[in-house]
């Protein structure tokens, strides 16, 4: 087989969609996978997806079976973007809704636990494995009436670091990817005040990340738009 297998969670909104297109013109086969089977089903057949898989990150057992699938399909993972995440969780702290707050800290973190710990063995089989976590700048700083999406961002960046140090020494480079806010927007601008990133902006970083050379170790790559 040609190209890379890349693995995109989260693979059917506007931001798994821009990371399998440009690792696809990259040349690379995508696994797109999201919980949504009809959605992902879409996707998957407009993008042009090598393969496509429902999963929800959070479940141990669909963790395990794409595992599985995997290793019969092709026996290795050279790169897998965790990009599966929730929003929500605003307002003042008394307003948050406790249930809300363990969907959010449990899709943003057990569920990149999960995924590249399910997925280990077949990062371990490929030449240079790449985790690429998909962070956010909420992850570097925080902000008033967000404490579950801070939270959440800032334990996966935690979580990226500390797994950094587990598996340097495998031959296997740990990454985050922290982008601001993101525009899908056809119309939106893409310069001056208002501007926002694009979601192919933070696709092309993430190509950048899994073209550098297995020796180049890039830790975070915090990106923003140039005039918000």
């Amino acid at each position: 087989m040609s190209g890379r297998i890349v693995v995109i969670t989260g693979g059917y909104g506007g931001l798994g969609c821009a990371l399998a297109r440009a690792f696809i013109a990259a040349g690379d086969r995508v696994v797109l996978t999201g919980r949504d089977e009809t959605r992902l089903a879409t996707a998957a057949a407009e993008l042009g997806v090598w393969m496509y898989r429902a999963l929800d990150v959070t479940d141990r057992q669909a963790v395990a079976s794409l595992r599985e699938h995997l290793q019969v399909a092709c026996g290795h993972v050279d790169v897998l973007i965790n990009n599966a995440g929730r929003m929500g969780g605003g307002g003042p702290l008394e307003d948050v809704d406790p249930d809300e707050f363990a969907a959010i800290m449990d899709a943003n973190i057990n569920g990149p636990f999960l995924v590249t710990r399910g997925l280990l063995p077949l990062l371990v089989a490929s030449s240079a494995g790449l985790v690429i976590n998909v962070a956010s700048t909420s992850g570097h700083r925080a902000d008033a009436h967000s404490a579950a999406y801070n939270a959440s961002k800032f334990g996966l960046l935690g979580f990226t670091e500390a797994i950094r140090k587990d598996l340097r020494q495998r031959g296997i480079r740990v990454s985050s990817l922290s982008p601001s806010s993101i525009s899908f927007s056809d119309d939106a601008p893409r310069g001056g005040k208002g501007a926002r990133l694009h979601g192919d902006d933070v696709a092309a970083a993430a190509v950048w990340l899994a073209d550098a050379p297995p020796r180049a170790l890039v830790r975070d790559i915090e990106l923003w738009a140039t005039n918000p």
